[in-house]
């Protein structure tokens, strides 16, 4: 139920898959972004992009146009924090002997 795809024709590996990427989207989008634009610009121009999108940025007939463009505004505000919220991730995550660590150094 928390992913954008059809359950249906996904294994267990691909749901699994798709809710690691789903919690990864909403950490970043919810929380890092958020933070990240407080910080450097103000919280309120960043929520506007973000609200933009979720409120026009689907593709319908009538706010095509401006849908286009609050998506990538969005898009545009979210790449530097999307990145930082993959590293908090990979920094998070406890070393195992199964995955090899991401980095090429230590920290």
């Amino acid at each position: 139920m928390i992913v954008g795809r059809d359950p249906s024709v996904l294994d267990e590996a691909a749901v699994a898959r798709a809710a690691i990427e789903s919690d990864a989207e909403n950490f970043s989008d919810g929380l890092v972004a958020p933070a990240f634009w407080f910080a450097v610009a103000g919280l309120l121009a960043y929520k506007a992009f973000n609200t933009a999108d979720l409120m026009i940025g689907h593709k319908s007939p009538r706010y095509r146009a401006f849908g286009e463009a609050a998506a990538r505004l969005d898009d545009l505000a979210n790449y530097l924090p999307a990145r930082l919220a993959g590293l908090l991730i990979v920094l998070a995550a406890p070393p195992s002997a199964e995955v090899p660590r991401v980095l090429p150094f230590t920290l």
